[in-house]
């Protein structure tokens, strides 16, 4: 309830509002419970038409009212919740988009996948209903002053009704509380298993993954079923207890209010009316009750989300220089993973001039495309510094880096979009005649002129439907339409057909005719006979650096 009345406090004036409007919506309730009692002990008794009349004209323009009220009621508790759910949900964005690499991919997708889930039971516990439902509970009360008018010890049969009520509820609340935890953690070790399954149905088929995956995805499914069954089963003894309270009460009420009658301490329009008064009081504390158990589920989805929200985020400001010359040094870095005891290198000492060329090679697993993040600025060295231009990497505006190198990763991905965007996303403003050229540079013409939408080809599930080659070509593209000084290149020619990797010669060749300083991780030996120095990661602890006699690229 907590956040319930934060987003109260950012809107104090609309709180005040839909409290207004609750009032007057409580107060026109009463005309149906009136009604009903001065028909029955003023119409009925003298047959007057008039008062028939008068009494119905009455109640036709309260349940106008009313329902004008409720409409606009409605409206103003929406926009109690449109700009903390908005703000939220931009937190959400963030946090997927500027958290920092390493703490974010120690995050399974599939409990990121639940923030977004997490975010959706947020928006639906604090909507217009939920507030309203919220709003009605305090002024039932109303109801129950409204009974002890008529006869006070009804009003008392209502008010203990309502109080067994919340009591129930409360109970329903801290079971489920105990199973939340262990439901949320099955539905998503259950999620985790299902998009690996959905990521690689080639594996499951071809290297028999149905009889690995059962007996896991058996136990799953079974530990769910319990857990849904348990919670279905508070949920179901929950309503049904709340429904016998009510017929009960209702049985009390005109057992008691009977008797009342009949003593000619109360009539019976009176009688009809307290009881209609009860149903309605009931009825706002089991709508509260309800609501309450929603919010409590959103909460604790809420707690979830926050583990996201907290992880460290990038730097937004630093320095961004005047200009780069292209000079890159690596001073006593040393880096190893959260929680490996060993590490990846240790006092790495490289220094790459502008217009050099770096060759990086080493076994798998040595930590090559490590130290490409780490120049990237994806992720930061445990020890040492990397300088920029003399300039240490930590004090670099990461926004104004990135713009700098030309990045091809090993394994790319793409967002969902087009061709199109796909290359210019770091760089919007390239005209026709530069994304052409960068389009034939990458050797993507080809592929483009045999798809019917040509620029405008989707790209989604990361590229993952695209051909290996054409998606590391797409890729090779992207990073050309950045024009920075420094190149860094991870296995370019990997998973390329020889038309590929020729495009991929042409393109190192050109970079070093630009004077721009080359990083290029590969095992190519036409590459590797045309780089000016070799970084071996492959040495332990301490990687090697080699001054090549450079021969060119083939």
């Amino acid at each position: 309830m907590q956040e319930f009345f934060r987003r109260l406090a950012l809107r104090p004036l609309l709180t005040f509002e839909v409290s207004a409007a609750t009032l007057f919506i409580t107060i026109l309730s009463l005309a149906s419970p009136l009604f009903v009692i001065q028909v029955l002990n003023r119409y009925v008794s003298y047959g007057f038409s008039g008062t028939l009349i008068t009494l119905t004209l009455g109640m036709l323009v309260a349940i106008v009212l009313q329902f004008a009220l409720r409409i606009i009621r409605t409206n103003l508790a929406s926009l109690i919740s449109r700009l903390p759910d908005f703000n939220l949900a931009q937190r959400l964005m963030l946090a997927l988009t500027r958290s920092r690499s390493l703490p974010l991919s120690n995050i399974p997708k599939s409990r990121l996948h639940e923030s977004i889930n997490a975010l959706q039971s947020i928006r639906s516990a604090y909507n217009a209903a939920s507030i309203s439902a919220l709003f009605d509970a305090p002024f039932g009360l109303l109801f129950v002053l409204a009974t002890f008018y008529l006869a006070p010890v009804l009003a008392w049969i209502s008010l203990g009704g309502m109080l067994l009520s919340l009591a129930a509820a409360a109970g329903a609340l801290v079971f489920t509380k105990r199973i939340f935890g262990p439901l949320q953690n099955a539905t998503i070790a259950h999620r985790g298993q299902f998009l690996s399954l959905v990521n690689s149905p080639d594996t499951v088929r071809a290297f028999h993954g149905e009889e690995f995956i059962k007996e896991s995805w058996d136990d799953q499914v079974g530990t769910l079923s319990r857990l849904f069954l348990k919670d279905a089963g508070v949920k179901e003894f929950n309503q049904s207890l709340t429904m016998s309270l009510n017929l009960l009460m209702t049985v009390i009420l005109y057992a008691v209010g009977a008797v009342q009658v009949v003593q000619g301490n109360l009539s019976v329009g009176g009688l009809i009316g307290a009881n209609i008064l009860a149903g309605r009081a009931f009825s706002s504390t089991t709508r509260f009750a309800q609501t309450v158990y929603q919010i409590s589920k959103a909460d604790d989805a809420f707690q979830e989300m926050k583990k996201l929200l907290r992880l460290p985020v990038e730097r937004s400001g630093g320095t961004a220089l005047a200009s780069y010359k292209g000079s890159l040094e690596l001073n006593h870095v040393f880096f190893s993973f959260p929680g490996v005891p060993t590490s990846l290198f240790e006092k790495l000492q490289v220094k790459i001039n502008a217009g050099q060329t770096l060759g990086v090679v080493g076994y798998n697993g040595s930590g090559k495309t490590t130290l490409t993040r780490l120049i990237m600025g994806l992720i930061e060295p445990v020890r040492g510094e990397i300088m920029v231009d003399g300039v240490s990497l930590r004090q670099i505006a990461p926004h104004w880096w990135r713009k700098q190198v030309c990045y091809l990763p090993q394994e790319p991905s793409f967002l969902n979009c087009t061709v199109r965007e796909a290359i210019t996303m770091a760089d919007s403003e390239i005209d026709q005649a530069r994304l052409a050229e960068i389009v034939g540079l990458a050797g993507l013409r080809s592929f483009l002129d045999r798809s019917p939408k040509g620029l405008d080809t989707p790209v989604i599930g990361g590229g993952g439907e695209l051909p290996t080659g054409i998606r590391k070509r797409l890729a090779l593209a992207r990073a050309l339409a950045v024009d920075g000084k420094l190149v860094v290149f991870d296995e370019p020619t990997e998973g390329l057909d020889e038309e590929g990797c020729q495009a991929v010669y042409q393109v190192l060749n050109k970079m070093v005719r630009d004077q721009k300083t080359v990083i290029v991780v590969t095992r190519d030996p036409k590459i590797l006979q045309g780089i000016d120095l070799t970084l071996d990661l492959g040495v332990k602890p301490v990687p090697t650096l080699t001054r090549m006699k450079k021969q060119g690229l083939s």
